[in-house]
């Protein structure tokens, strides 16, 4: 029986690979990954090449972040009910047709800025039926004792796909044109569609009061589900606060770079590299020492190092004169959050699957992924306001001081108690 037991509790990335119905989704996730990095070069040139305003561009960004927020946590609600294996080939299906539609609008100059902003709500609205779908799918594929390097293999390979997508991009762009790699983003999505429709899964049984009368029950169930888990309210609490403290690293990298370090582009570049292989490396490295430590362990000292990562940027000031100094501190200080934040992402989404019923996986994912993209552009306004008060300097300390608060609090709570966040 032991040996048996032992037998079992060897996994690593080889053992994922074979389990067949998880590699076609994570292979169908990858190419939807790759078409969307090119995208996001593309449709980024094409808002203000069509617009000339950046008022329009942040107006779509908020248009793709609205459905993520508002429309997420009733989809989940309305997925638990449907064939989600199904409603992921249709869904692709729909964002292959609405991209390549736009894609061939631009071609012909038929596209305009409202035309934009319809067409990233439509696509927007879409995905958000589409990932709790995917998220339920998950453990029908994939049993627990896999999750781990599951979720840390689909981590590290997107990472991978985006980078090579994101070094194509301008040589797509500069070659072909904006259409063409909106198209390739197009193609991407029935690409993924068609591998879906390989997948099999166990018959479902269809939950048609799901999408009738019991709709508002079903999500008044899964709010008390929420309710009644306090591991599961502490994922998402957590999930929520990490995103809005962290916030700063996305929207003011550029006058962090040229305001407190005194560099130009050059820089910038180095930081987006060291964070990516920060960050593939620690989704990487995460299962191998998962078990070994505390997941309150984990995330605290994964917490506090991105929290003190952010406030030792301010050190850039001090250094500023030293050009290769400032380069050392950049890059070292951005790679160790980057590995930081990867592992602690990669723990709490394990903890999460392993946490949640799979009754109520879509409806409670919406919920947590929903609080999760509500997080940043609160923060972003709320930093905002900040910034006509503070420095950018001021800002990442401060930023840096409550992530280190938060996870030392919950840390020395947990230990009080004599029990795990999770």
């Amino acid at each position: 029986m032991k040996n048996r037991e032992q037998k079992q509790g060897k996994v690593g990335y080889r053992e994922v690979l074979r389990q067949r119905e998880y590699f076609k989704i994570l292979l169908a996730g990858l190419v939807n990954r790759f078409g969307d990095s090119i995208d996001a070069v593309a449709f980024t040139w094409l808002v203000y090449a069509i617009t000339g305003k950046a008022s329009w561009s942040a107006l779509v960004f908020a248009a793709n972040q609205l459905p993520s927020v508002l429309v997420q946590p009733f989809a989940g609600v309305l997925v638990e009910g449907m064939d989600k294996k199904k409603l992921m080939v249709v869904t692709d299906i729909v964002r292959g047709i609405t991209t390549s539609g736009l894609a061939v609008l631009y071609l012909t100059s038929c596209v305009n800025p409202w035309l934009l902003l319809a067409f990233t709500l439509v696509n927007s609205t879409v995905e958000a039926f589409r990932l709790p779908a995917g998220l339920a799918v998950l453990p029908k594929v994939l049993e627990e004792r896999y999750y781990t390097f599951g979720t840390s293999l689909s981590t590290t390979l997107s990472m991978i796909v985006e980078m090579i997508g994101l070094g194509m991009a301008g040589v797509v762009i500069s070659v072909c044109g904006i259409g063409i790699a909106i198209a390739i983003d197009g193609i991407s999505f029935f690409g993924s569609a068609l591998i879906l429709c390989t997948l099999r899964l166990k018959k479902e049984r269809a939950q048609g009061g799901a999408l009738a009368g019991a709709y508002w029950e079903n999500l008044r169930e899964g709010l008390r589900y929420l309710k009644g888990q306090s591991v599961i309210r502490n994922l998402c609490l957590l999930t929520v606060l990490l995103n809005a403290v962290i916030t700063p690293l996305d929207s003011l990298q550029s006058p962090l770079i040229q305001e407190v370090m005194g560099q130009g582009s050059s820089l910038l570049s180095a930081f987006a590299i060291a964070l990516t292989i920060g960050s593939g490396l620690g989704s990487f490295v995460y299962p191998f020492f998962a078990g070994k430590i505390s997941a309150v362990d984990l995330f605290a000292g994964t917490g506090i190092l991105i929290g003190a990562g952010m406030c030792c940027y301010t050190l850039g000031g001090s250094v500023r004169g030293n050009v290769a100094a400032v380069y050392v501190l950049t890059i070292l200080v951005t790679f160790v959050i980057g590995v930081s934040s990867s592992v602690l992402v990669s723990a709490l989404n394990v903890q999460f699957m392993k946490s949640v019923s799979q009754d109520y996986l879509a409806r409670v994912g919406a919920i947590f992924n929903a609080g999760a993209s509500a997080a940043t552009p609160l923060a972003s306004l709320a930093l905002g306001a900040l910034a006509a008060f503070c420095s950018v300097s001021q800002i990442f300390l401060f930023s840096g001081a409550i992530c280190v608060i938060i996870f030392l609090i919950i840390y020395l709570a947990q230990v009080r108690n004599c029990r795990g966040v999770v």
